[in-house]
């Protein structure tokens, strides 16, 4: 086994996780009903990680052979090893954030320590949900401190908090290692390893002359696909810009989140 070829995938799949966590960090920032405070409790632990733990990975492998390397078996150890690191990074929002019981409740009289490890496991059971597009949830007025009786509980949540909730969805539906392909091909010797141990289905073939081509058009399809869903939502659902672009990025992934 080659595990510096390992290691290098699992790197730029958690780079890759540090984009949107990035981009929801600054949609926080951005809402006066969040703000600076509470997008760094939530959002800078989760991306300090990604980004050193995900730099030191590809560093230790910068110079290896790659292209050469990587063989079935290290592709499907990548992949099956990738989950556990994204979903982490996926969850810990949920939990520094209050979706769940996290570390900032301890100083509650009424939350014990048992609360907040309930909390980080409902924490990874969300994040593992979206980014598998399984749609469950196990937000609920019993599990979440933020949830208001007689409300939505779901909507009861931070905005952006829900933006990431249909983020993980969203990239799920497409499979973050197919985003990774994208960069990661040409490194790769093509990557067909890869995207054999990341699709399902019995064969894999390609829409271009290359894998990353495919990836290309892959992606472009489904974002261009999103938006038109989030423009008809906008304008003939009438509903509001911040409700069009979850439902868009959790119904085109087939998953189910709302």
């Amino acid at each position: 086994m080659r595990w510096d070829v390992v290691g290098f995938v699992l790197g730029w799949t958690i780079r890759l996780v540090a984009l949107p966590l990035a981009l929801v960090a600054a949609y926080s920032c951005y809402l006066h009903s969040e703000g600076y405070e509470f997008a760094a409790r939530t959002y800078l632990i989760p991306l300090i990680l990604a980004a050193f733990v995900g730099q030191g990975l590809v560093s230790l492998a910068r110079g290896a052979d790659t292209a050469s390397r990587l063989r079935d078996r290290e592709a499907f150890a990548s992949v099956a090893l990738g989950w556990i690191p994204v979903v982490v990074l996926g969850a810990l929002p949920y939990w520094l954030g209050g979706v769940f019981y996290g570390p900032a409740d301890l100083s509650m009289e009424s939350v014990a320590v048992a609360d907040v490890f309930s909390g980080a496991i409902h924490s990874w059971f969300e994040s593992m949900s979206g980014f598998t597009t399984t749609g469950s949830t196990v937000i609920d007025h019993s599990t979440s401190p933020r949830c208001l009786e007689g409300t939505d509980c779901i909507s009861s949540q931070p905005q952006s908090l829900i933006l990431w909730r249909s983020l993980t969805q969203w990239l799920g539906g497409m499979g973050v290692i197919m985003l990774g392909l994208l960069i990661l091909s040409q490194a790769l010797g093509g990557g067909m390893s890869l995207a054999r141990a990341e699709l399902t289905g019995p064969s894999l073939s390609r829409l271009g002359p290359s894998l990353q081509s495919t990836a290309r058009r892959l992606w472009a399809i489904y974002i261009v696909l999103t938006i038109i869903e989030m423009v008809l939502l906008r304008f003939i659902g009438e509903m509001s810009v911040f409700d069009s672009v979850n439902y868009a990025l959790t119904t085109l992934s087939s998953g189910g989140f709302g």
